[in-house]
């Protein structure tokens, strides 16, 4: 399913906390699916309002990142990630990257303050 709709997101940020555990917030549970060339991937899909969101995970990448992508009909992604966070209970400082692909993403792990 993942590799169906995920052409519909935009990649915005990177999330320390599992993936299991965010769900678990919105009270959803995430699916394993299948990704060419990377392999099985962790999925949850759900809305807040009128926007949609994917939270993901892949089993094979080293690092723990939850990946947080936005549909691409939301033009404002920094709304967008900020109603995310709020639904999720967390702040800022629970990126670990930001940025879209178009522009590029910035490692927030080693920024003070955050």
């Amino acid at each position: 399913m993942w590799e169906y709709v995920s052409t519909a997101f935009r990649l915005v940020a990177g999330l320390s906390p599992p993936l299991d555990a965010l769900a678990a917030r919105l009270r959803l549970e995430s699916e394993r699916s299948w990704e060419d060339g990377l392999g099985p991937v962790d999925v949850a899909l759900f809305s807040i309002g009128k926007i949609d969101f994917a939270l993901s995970r892949h089993q094979s990448n080293p690092r723990s990142d939850v990946h947080a992508w936005v549909s691409l009909n939301q033009t404002d992604t920094q709304a967008a990630l900020n109603v995310l966070l709020e639904a999720l209970g967390v702040g800022r400082e629970a990126l670990t990257f930001q940025g879209i692909e178009e522009s590029g993403f910035t490692d927030l792990r080693d920024l003070p303050g955050l």
